[in-house]
């Protein structure tokens, strides 16, 4: 990915599950089929300018003390024709008191011209031990071992955003979540702008939901080859809508809308449909 008017996507994907170069995630929870799980499945759309140029999906289920997510992601469009990508993957661990702890993290993405890479995170003890197919070098940038501790993979990161797991009342947005991803460490850092009455154009949602601001801030590793020497991300913002799940405890907090302005024009990620325990809530 070359092309820096994609520069933001890296960081939509990664909270969307579908970061670039593939990182994501992987591995099955144990069942417990006694107790009642949670259930999130959000399709979203992302656009450059107002024009589609990909696809995702994510299905989130929190059942007692253990999560699972699954993600998929697809370009479509005229983008392809220089940046096409299909990446599948899936993220497992345990739900804490205020956070959560990946146990594993698995990916693998095919590219335009066919190349695949596989990408794994096996979590012990909460330290991440790192598989890639192919290999890639991280000379000159490695993130040392005991940065890497007390982290998440990029799909467990968007778990814990949606999960409220440790969202204040009232407040889906005051939280900061860790990420090692293979590659870099960095902070998503989310903030609480304000309550907002909203109404989507594609219908999904109308009503209260609240306004967060996202910032990444990098903190050790690679810096991502879509940024020129002193580029910042851009603020990224999202309109947050609180679902409360039919398992009693659980509420999901879901980014309707996630959007940034940048000197190449708006880029944004729009949930098309939700469902929370395999129903459409209302409103929604």
């Amino acid at each position: 990915m070359k092309y820096r008017c994609f520069l933001p996507l890296a960081l939509f994907s990664a909270l969307m599950a579908a970061s670039c170069p593939a990182w994501a995630a992987g591995g099955a929870a144990e069942d417990q089929p006694a107790q009642p799980g949670a259930q999130l499945q959000v399709a979203l759309t992302l656009y450059a300018g107002g024009i589609s140029f990909g696809k995702m999906d994510m299905d989130a289920t929190l059942r007692g003390s253990e999560y699972r997510t699954v993600s998929n992601f697809q370009t479509s469009g005229a983008v392809s024709a220089f940046w096409q990508s299909e990446i599948q993957a899936t993220s497992s661990g345990r739900i804490g008191a205020k956070s959560l702890q990946p146990g594993l993290y698995d990916s693998f993405d095919i590219n335009r011209t066919g190349k695949k890479q596989e990408v794994s995170l096996t979590y012990e003890n909460g330290a991440p031990r790192l598989y890639a197919d192919p290999v890639y070098s991280t000379t000159g940038y490695e993130v040392k071992p005991d940065e890497q501790k007390n982290t998440m993979d990029p799909l467990s990161a968007l778990t814990f955003i949606v999960s409220g797991v440790a969202a204040d009342a009232g407040n889906p947005c005051a939280l900061t979540a860790p990420v090692f991803d293979g590659r870099r460490l960095y902070n998503i850092e989310m903030t609480k702008v304000k309550d907002t009455d909203i109404k989507m154009d594609n219908g999904l949602y109308a009503g209260k939901a609240t306004q967060c601001q996202i910032k990444y801030r990098p903190v050790a590793g690679m810096k991502p080859r879509v940024l020129k020497a002193g580029e910042d991300f851009p603020v990224i913002n999202a309109w947050v809508v609180s679902y409360p799940s039919g398992v009693a405890g659980r509420s999901f907090a879901v980014p309707v809308r996630v959007w940034a302005d940048t000197k190449f024009g708006q880029l944004s990620v729009v949930a098309n449909s939700v469902k929370i325990d395999g129903q459409t809530p209302k409103g929604g």
